[in-house]
């Protein structure tokens, strides 16, 4: 299928009165779970699908272990591990105490052939729109009013057809609609409607 991109608009600052700037970004076809990597792997090599999920887990396992240690891992062929630290800014290293220092990610490293593998990959944009459409606050008003006309609720997934969001566009949406008092929210937690706030 061969890696696909398209253009999403670069987020700016509210005040901000440039036009907007676009840039590429991957768009996935979905998330490889663990049992899907392990057929994945045991197809190309002799080990079964146990095996590899096996393998899987002790090196994740492993791997946990040894940088908790302060070891730096290098997998061969892939990456560098280390864990990374955050505290709080100080002058002096007096003037923190140990219990302020936490962990802060890790940090991936990728060798320098792994990503060179990648460099003579042609991207091609994907005919299919997986990002959310663009609408002013006076165009979705218009438009949730001339749904409310014939129908008396609505839900998240119709919401998201209806504007052509994203998941979690169209819950952050819905969430400052509520906020403005543009849409009520009813129904119960995990199946919420939401109604036309007419008041």
């Amino acid at each position: 299928m061969g890696l696909n991109y398209d253009f999403y608009e670069t987020p700016q600052p509210k005040d901000g009165e440039q036009p907007p700037t676009y840039h590429a970004r991957v768009v996935t076809q979905g998330t490889l779970t663990t049992d899907a990597l392990a057929n994945e792997i045991q197809q190309a090599t002799s080990l079964t699908v146990g095996d590899v999920k096996a393998v899987l887990a002790a090196l994740t396992q492993t791997m946990t272990y040894k940088l908790s240690e302060s070891w730096r891992i290098h997998l061969e062929g892939l990456d560098y591990f280390q864990l990374t630290l955050s505290c709080p800014p100080v002058k002096s290293p007096r003037e923190i105490r140990a219990e302020s220092i936490h962990v802060k990610s890790i940090a991936f490293r990728p060798e320098i052939d792994f990503k060179n593998a990648f460099r003579s990959i042609q991207p091609v944009r994907t005919p299919v729109k997986k990002h959310s459409e663009q609408h002013s606050e006076q165009a979705m008003e218009k438009r949730l009013t001339a749904y409310f006309k014939d129908n008396m609720y609505m839900n998240g997934n119709q919401f998201m057809t209806l504007f052509g969001f994203t998941k979690s566009t169209a819950a952050r949406r819905l969430k400052q609609l509520v906020a403005a008092g543009k849409l009520k929210k009813t129904g119960f937690c995990n199946q919420p409607l939401y109604q036309f706030n007419t008041e």
